[in-house]
């Protein structure tokens, strides 16, 4: 199993390939867990204040369900490089 990957919930199909891709997707509500969280631009405020180290944040305005898993591949690797 990959990491986790906390996705808004309006943003479905992505949740679906994402999970057949062998992630664990969660909802936003597990953003304390998730090394990445999609989002679909119109919940920019979702982290507030946290005190742990953020997930890398992917915007998925704009971008094809195929663009927002590339985006999450590159996260991914980011995020577990440092």
């Amino acid at each position: 199993m990959k990491h986790i990957v906390a996705v808004e919930d309006t943003l479905g199909n992505v949740k679906d390939v994402l999970q057949g891709r062998g992630y664990q997707v969660a909802s936003l509500d597990s953003l304390d867990q998730a090394a990445v969280a999609v989002i679909s631009g119109m919940k920019k405020n979702v982290l507030g204040d946290h005190t742990r180290k953020r997930p890398i944040i992917v915007d998925a305005s704009g971008l094809t369900e195929n663009e927002i898993v590339d985006e999450v591949e590159r996260a991914m690797k980011v995020h577990y490089e440092h």
